[in-house]
């Protein structure tokens, strides 16, 4: 009985002794858990006031630089670390303020190294960029470290990766800073558009901003509205930074839109096309616009808007200017009929650049691989197939044709590899939605005439592929800024052309001296067939000395032998 009546009594003991402990360890833990807020509490507010924000961050530097010490001392790098050969490919760990220090002063590091290494001479600078001038020049800007240029605009080349400027710029840029009137000849593709647009936002910039009843201060011509809108693309990614505003006027498209864009909208610098922006001044009712303030001019592609005819409506532009400006003509070639224009319309002593070896003959961009293929006129639709399914994924690739139908056709035949058209018969619209289009990449092979030609500078062009070989006296010239679509902007690119000995044998000896100023390899048959060009076959009676030399009707390819006739090429 005794040992019933113990061990309930037992567990019971032992029960209530657990629960005083359970009971002792929920008070110590809300008392921890009490003090544990009431700290934090109180350092909150306390980190409230300005004393302990002003704490707070001193704790944090403190703790930072103390892991910062705590870290092992390794060896130095022979070389500054800026991802060159023989550096420490391994770096002690950082603190993340440290990693993005260091993450912000590597972001330039072509731009220190070029400094670090210290600029060339003057002249040999210029040899080794075949920078050619009849007479004394400035020193070339050669890093953008020297360019007297918006902090905000040299940052952009910072940020678009480039690291010094082109040689067209280089040189261009002092002599434009200067006032003088300027001739530069360089190959597409050289950059030439910053290397007028710069010195005219420097000039324009303290005039900034425009008032009401004043033109714009700076008008660039291009002739061609592809040229125009890239143009103004550039100016304006270049000039809202530093506060000009720009414009484009074109043809194609309602003049609504543009008559506001001038008359309210106050641009210091108008991009246009010839015929619309003299459309545009012509009205009246009431005025849209004028130039009585416009003191520099650019004309761009001077050679190109020759071949199109719009030497009348440039004459009726500078008539409504002051004789006060600065003309800056830029040109991939330098043909006679260009320099008489440069002669009427800039001053005498206008400084004469020719960049990469352009004086007095056409240059291709060495930056592009150029291949040729003999082939017979029906066979090049199959050859194209081939050439086409053989194209590297991603490649964008234009196609020149020289007629419109067979662009178009061809544009058609071959939609399943993503294709687009630009020629002559389609309106602007369409050529901004082909542009595009290609731009993109939704439509990477591209048909186009000769009106893609010049001015197209879309990046990413890896192909061009001439279906056919330009013709005519300005065939060469053509196929020359056919290839410069692609292999711009320091890239490298690739041309093919289809030739057909029967209808392009008369090309041949330009470009053969093409291809070999190039350092390209020359085919065979471009060869034989330079080489047989010069043997005319002329009929009739020469009146004349010396080889070639007569007037009589003739037929063939090259001028005519011993006192025979023309004949029928250029050459």
């Amino acid at each position: 009985m005794a040992k019933t009546d113990t061990t309930p009594a037992k567990k019971q003991e032992k029960k209530l002794e657990k629960s005083i402990k359970k009971d002792k360890k929920k008070d110590t833990e809300s008392a921890s858990d009490g003090s544990a807020k009431k700290a934090k509490k109180e350092k909150k507010a306390a980190r409230a006031t300005d004393a302990g924000r002003i704490l707070a961050k001193k704790e944090k530097k403190e703790k930072r630089a103390g892991e910062a010490a705590a870290e092992p001392a390794k060896k130095k790098p022979t070389a500054p670390v800026f991802g060159i050969a023989g550096a420490e490919s391994k770096s002690p760990r950082r603190s993340p303020r440290l990693a993005s220090s260091a993450a912000s002063s590597a972001a330039v590091p072509e731009m220190a190294l070029a400094a670090a290494s210290g600029p060339l001479s003057a002249n040999a600078w210029r040899e080794k960029h075949s920078v050619r001038a009849d007479e004394a020049l400035p020193d070339p800007i050669q890093t953008f470290a020297e360019a007297p240029f918006d902090a905000r605009i040299l940052a952009m080349f910072q940020t678009m990766g480039f690291t010094e400027p082109s040689p067209v710029q280089a040189q261009a840029w002092p002599i434009a800073i200067s006032g003088r009137d300027l001739i530069a000849v360089a190959k597409t593709g050289s950059g030439k558009t910053l290397g007028f647009l710069l010195p005219i936002f420097a000039a324009v910039k303290p005039c900034m901003p425009i008032d009401a009843n004043t033109g714009p201060l700076g008008l660039v011509l291009a002739p061609t509205r592809e040229l125009a809108i890239q143009i103004h693309a550039e100016a304006e990614r270049f000039g809202t930074p530093a506060g000009v505003k720009v414009a484009c006027v074109y043809g194609g498209t309602p003049k609504g839109p543009q008559i506001g864009i001038l008359s309210r909208g106050r641009p210091a610098l108008v991009v246009a096309t010839p015929g619309r922006i003299n459309d545009l001044l012509s009205l009246d009712k009431p005025p849209v616009t004028d130039l009585k303030s416009c003191k520099y001019l650019v004309l761009d592609e001077a050679d190109r808007m020759l071949d199109m005819g719009f030497q009348p409506q440039i004459d009726q532009l500078l008539a409504k200017m002051g004789p006060e400006r600065q003309t800056l003509l830029f040109s991939a070639t330098w043909p006679k009929e260009v320099q008489r224009l440069a002669s009427s319309y800039l001053k005498k002593e206008a400084a004469l650049l020719f960049i990469g070896g352009a004086e007095n003959k056409l240059v291709a961009n060495t930056a592009i691989t150029q291949t040729f293929e003999e082939v017979d006129e029906h066979g090049k639709p199959a050859r194209l197939a081939e050439l086409v399914k053989g194209l590297p994924a991603g490649a964008r690739t234009i196609v020149f044709c020289n007629t419109k139908i067979k662009c178009e056709q061809l544009a058609r035949e071959h939609r399943n590899n993503g294709t687009c058209a630009i020629h002559g018969d389609k309106d602007q619209e369409q050529r901004e939605r082909a542009l595009a289009q290609f731009t993109r990449g939704q439509c990477p092979l591209m048909f186009a005439t000769d009106v893609a030609a010049r001015g197209l500078d879309i990046k990413g062009v890896t192909n061009i592929i001439n279906l056919d070989m330009p013709g005519g006296e300005d065939g060469v010239e053509s196929y020359v800024h056919r290839i410069g679509r692609t292999g711009r902007a320091g890239k490298t690119g690739l041309a093919h052309t289809l030739f057909v000995m029967k209808t392009d044998r008369k090309q041949a000896r330009q470009l053969s001296q093409l291809l070999t100023d190039a350092k390209q390899v020359v085919p065979d048959f471009i060869t034989s067939a330079a080489t047989s060009s010069g043997k005319g076959k002329g009929k009739g009676k020469g009146k004349g000395g010396g080889k070639g030399g007569g007037r009589g009707k003739g037929k063939g390819y090259g001028g005519g032998g011993k006192g025979g006739g023309r004949g029928g090429g250029r050459w």
